[in-house]
């Protein structure tokens, strides 16, 4: 009896923070794995991988951010495969992360949440 209560406790507990999975923003991690700081790199992230960790309609509803959590416009490649966006500097052996947010996120939508994906980009 004791083990089917622990298994229900940590059954309702998976399903909790499935629940709570944040689906208003997904990380971009961006490495610079070179030895030399890299200046002005145009970075291309497939729009299929955004998409399938973010509930938004289009990527044009969506807003990237940089670590200050300032703006930073991007657009989409002319097969509307990639978005792609500059990164003005990244030093040597070191990342750089930006997120991509839903235009309006709610309280809610992140009360409680859980980034639960990054995609990673090496330079």
């Amino acid at each position: 009896m004791k083990k089917i209560v622990t298994l229900a406790t940590i059954a309702t507990m998976t399903m909790l923070f499935i629940a709570c999975a944040n689906k208003s923003t997904v990380n971009i991690l961006i490495a610079n794995e070179h030895e030399r700081d890299t200046t002005n790199v145009v970075v291309h992230v497939p729009v299929e991988d955004i998409m399938q960790h973010v509930d938004a309609p289009s990527i044009d509803s969506l807003t990237l951010l940089n670590e200050k959590n300032q703006p930073v416009k991007f657009t989409t490649t002319s097969d509307g495969k990639n978005i792609e966006f500059t990164v003005h500097i990244i030093k040597a052996r070191s990342q750089k992360n930006y997120s991509l947010n839903t235009s309006n996120p709610s309280l809610s939508d992140n009360l409680f949440s859980f980034r639960t994906t990054s995609i990673n980009v090496n330079l």
